[in-house]
């Protein structure tokens, strides 16, 4: 039964407990406790068996002492029941007091704003976070009103967040937001369902992703550009995972003829040589990187040669070896074709070494049969005996034919043509052939014949029936080995060349004209191909090698090319191609020409390096009462004309190449001072005066010339100057 003061001591206790802050109302009642000697028990007190009163609550406890004057039990019992329920009331408000605070934590740094709506009515807006509210440029309480969703939301996504709403799947999707001030992010939008209070809610949650979508654009843009660099730089690029191909890129059936769903899937080690699988197979296993070369296996068999560059990484986050390979056959049809060129070129250079010494041994030698020709010719008109003449003849004979074997060295050496120029038809000229043709060539070769008229070429008619000549004659030496072959030559007129020419000889407004010789032969192979025009090199027992090479000469001096096309065993065709002769250089061909008129008692100044030479001049002229001054070089020639004391000659002899002074140099400086002495230039080239004014000279001796071609060549440079004054040589 409780006293007065039990009575007193709970009804203070409830007050506490109901007055104080839950938090110090325990405090305050042990406090109020103690006066009345009741006080928490200690460390070593807490056994609950011997302790006097134990009150506990959730994870509270609370242990008090035994007061020395123990009160009634029904105090006790009051006392536990009032601490209990403080004990419990102090839990649940820090218990309210931690949701809260969670609550606002997760409110404030919550990444993603939320915003809450009623399931009932999906306009109204229950609550919404700060981030949403930083997110849109809004406070928290704008956000609660109904229908703000569509003011954050552009247009053309309305419809899109709607089906969100309804379907509630946390699917997620981009839209494009806008905030208050009317400014456009993109956003990742999310809804689902929950419950508050009992009541089902929908929750949506934001993502500003316009930094992600930003960065993912980079990527995208990186990606591509590699992907690019790649593709261009690589043929094909091969993922596999343990030696098995997984994915690759690039055209595989170009590259390697598999389609891509045959290719992936098949193992690395099946795409090689067999030769190298071995060591494929360990430079996979021991995940190899780096640039190397190997062969890799089409489709068909064949062994390209490749470039690859291997590097280990990962796809899907598992790991693979990237091998991105490039094809390196026109790489090596790239060095082929530099090797070819570099072979041309180094036999070009060969052929003009070969071109240089082979004019210079002709110009000499063409000066010693000036001199061998032209005394031989004097001596056979001094020998009275039959049998002398005979024996000079035979020199005068050898004489001509070394003149026609320096003749074909020019023609190599200086690619240059020889012989005066006229318009020559060429179709007519094969005809006229024909005769020498069919008696020259052995009867098993069968020569037909097509040529188109008129096909007119501007040259020399001798030099171009040598290079025709020369060409039946190579494919009648084609057929040794046959019973019965067969020779076709073809004269046709052409607008557009209709052979692969390596080089086109220059456009003319008259056209082409195209000469073919083909043969039924055993042909050539490449090794031949690529020297037959080179001088000495011959496939004849017997020949000098100088046959093709000067017909090359002579077509490059006419502005034409020459190509040949042949197979072994299958024959040969030799193209040969020239520009058309206009109507002017017809027409200019028969120009009136003053007839040559021979002249005696003149003086004659010979200009010649060689002393051969003008002995020979000196003898052959003051036989025909010429006065003969000679001169070494251009120098002394002209000091000749210097010296005001002497007369100047009445016809000069002026060769072209001399050391000092050119020839050609020698006449402009006289024709300069006004010099008007008739001038014959003599060159063993025939256009070696094609670069100055034709009116300054009035002749022109082509090495070697004989006394005969001497006197005609003289007496026509004084009839066109002087032709009132011609007289005839005695």
């Amino acid at each position: 039964m409780l006293n007065r003061s039990e009575l007193d001591q709970l009804a203070r206790i409830a007050r506490t407990l109901t007055d104080d802050p839950p938090d110090l109302a325990v405090s305050h009642v042990l406090q109020g406790l103690s006066a009345f000697g009741i006080e928490p028990a200690g460390a070593r007190e807490l056994d609950t068996e011997t302790a006097w009163l134990a009150v506990s609550h959730a994870s509270s406890s609370l242990t008090l002492r035994a007061p020395p004057t123990a009160p009634s039990t029904e105090f006790r019992d009051l006392l536990n029941l009032l601490l209990k329920l403080a004990l419990a009331h102090r839990t649940d408000v820090e218990a309210l007091q931690h949701e809260r605070e969670r609550s606002a934590l997760l409110a404030t740094v919550a990444f993603e704003g939320l915003l809450v709506h009623r399931v009932e009515h999906s306009r109204l807006v229950i609550d919404a976070n700060e981030q949403l509210a930083q997110m849109f440029g809004y406070e928290v309480p704008e956000l609660r009103q109904e229908g703000i969703l569509r003011s954050c939301v552009a247009p053309e996504d309305i419809d899109l967040v709607s089906s969100l709403f309804t379907r509630c799947d946390g699917t997620a999707c981009v839209v494009t937001a806008v905030r208050k001030d009317g400014t456009r992010f993109r956003a990742e939008v999310q809804a689902k369902r929950s419950l508050i209070g009992g009541r089902e809610v929908r929750v949506l949650a934001l993502r500003d992703v316009t930094e992600r979508e930003r960065i993912q654009a980079l990527l995208s843009e990186t990606e591509g550009r590699m992907r690019n660099l790649v593709e261009h730089t690589f043929d094909l690029t091969v993922f596999s995972r343990k030696g098995v191909i997984v994915d690759c890129a690039g055209s595989v059936e170009r590259f390697l003829g598999y389609t891509r769903d045959a290719f992936i899937g098949r193992r690395i080690v099946d795409l090689v040589p067999r030769q190298v699988v071995d060591i494929v197979a360990t430079a996979i296993a021991e995940e190899r990187v780096g640039l190397y070369r190997a062969e890799a296996l089409s489709a068909h068999g064949e062994a390209i040669p490749v470039e690859i560059v291997a590097v280990q990484s990962t796809m899907h986050g598992e790991p693979v070896r990237v091998a991105a390979m490039r094809d390196l056959r026109p790489a090596k049809r790239m060095e082929n074709e530099r090797l070819k060129l570099q072979q041309e070129i180094e036999r070009s250079q060969r052929l003009e070494s070969l071109g240089m010494l082979a004019g210079g041994i002709a110009h000499d030698f063409n000066n010693l049969l000036t001199g061998v020709l032209g005394y031989a010719e004097l001596l056979r008109t001094r020998l009275p005996e039959a049998d002398d003449q005979e024996l000079v003849q035979g020199i005068v004979d050898a004489g001509q034919r070394a003149a026609g074997l320096t003749a074909q060295l020019l023609a190599y050496a200086g690619r240059k043509e020889l012989g005066p120029r006229s318009p020559i038809e060429l179709g007519a000229l094969v005809r006229d052939l024909r005769a020498l043709i069919t008696a020259t060539f052995p009867t098993r070769a069968r020569v037909l014949i097509s040529a188109d008229e008129p096909c007119t070429v501007l040259g020399n008619r001798g030099t171009l029936t040598q290079v025709i000549m020369n060409l039946l004659s190579n494919a009648a030496d084609a057929l040794a080995d046959q019973q019965q072959g067969q020779i076709s030559v073809r004269v046709q007129g052409i607008d557009e060349p209709t052979v692969h020419f390596k080089e086109l000889p220059p456009a003319t407004a008259a056209g082409w004209v195209l000469l073919e010789v083909s043969d039924t032969g055993h042909g050539m192979d490449d090794a031949t191909m690529a020297r037959i025009f080179e001088p000495f090199f011959s496939t004849k027992p017997r020949g000098h090698g100088l046959g093709l090479a000067a017909c090359a000469g002579i077509i490059t001096s006419l502005a034409g090319t020459i190509r040949v096309d042949s197979t072994p065993g299958l024959g040969s065709t030799f193209s040969v191609l020239l520009p058309r002769a206009s109507t002017a250089d017809t027409d200019s061909a028969g120009a009136h020409r003053v007839a040559p008129r021979p002249l005696t008692d003149r003086r004659v100044l010979v200009v010649d390096d060689e002393p051969l030479v003008r002995g020979q001049l000196r003898h052959a002229l003051t036989q025909r009462g010429c006065h003969v001054e000679e001169a070494q070089n251009g120098t002394e020639a002209l000091a000749r004309f210097e010296r005001g004391d002497l007369a100047h000659p009445d016809l000069v002899v002026l060769d072209v190449t001399m050391p000092d002074l050119s020839g050609i140099e020698v006449l402009r400086r006289l024709r300069a001072r006004g010099v008007e002495t008739p001038i014959v230039l003599s060159s063993g080239y025939h256009d070696a005066a094609l670069d100055i004014d034709p009116n300054s000279f009035q002749g022109f001796l082509i090495k070697p010339y004989t006394p005969s071609q001497l006197f005609e060549t003289l007496g026509n440079a004084v009839s066109h100057a002087q032709p009132e004054q011609a007289h005839e040589l005695t």
